[in-house]
């Protein structure tokens, strides 16, 4: 068992290295930075909040399904890392390239793609099959921006947004 764990692990570690040294160029610097954004505590709390003041009553709707979802995903999440409390990647390895330094020291499950999946998520559910693609492709555009911008390993991606999906697959039959 030991033997597939080790291989786990180094695989993580390789894909975060791919993410966090292949494909970064100062070009995407900036557009990671933006992109990782939509899934900070600011906009799952602001983004539900304005949904839930709009005048149309499906945007009212939508609000109250996501900021519900969001806060079972996010008590899913806060849980879970008290409970791990994994390292950071730039805290592990020397030659992570970091842009910035989060205020939460704990590594997994990523907060971020939880939070952007579960939007991505929730507004797929009442959207058109194009702005589903587009929604999760930001989703998963968020993920991407946390192992590039060094404070996340892919396996704190893939768990942030499987404790998103779970937790959307059970609150979403709930609400309609």
């Amino acid at each position: 068992m030991s033997k597939v764990i080790k291989y786990l692990k180094n695989k993580d570690v390789d894909l975060l290295f791919f993410f966090n040294h292949k494909i970064q160029k100062n070009a995407l610097d900036t557009f990671m930075k933006l992109i990782t954004h939509l899934g900070s505590l600011g906009f799952a709390v602001g983004f539900p909040i304005v949904l839930m003041l709009a005048p149309n009553a499906q945007a009212r709707s939508l609000g109250f399904h996501l900021a519900f979802s969001l806060l079972i995903s996010s008590i899913v999440v806060f849980s879970i890392k008290l409970l791990i409390r994994r390292a950071r990647p730039f805290e592990s390895f020397e030659d992570i390239k970091t842009l910035f330094i989060p205020k939460d020291k704990n590594s997994f499950p990523s907060g971020h793609t939880c939070a952007a999946v579960t939007i991505g998520m929730t507004i797929s559910q009442s959207a058109s099959s194009i702005a589903s693609t587009f929604f999760i492709g930001l989703s998963v555009l968020v993920g991407i921006s946390r192992m590039y911008l060094g404070v996340h390993y892919p396996s704190d991606v893939v768990f942030g947004g499987t404790i998103a999906l779970v937790t959307v697959s059970i609150i979403i039959p709930i609400f309609i």
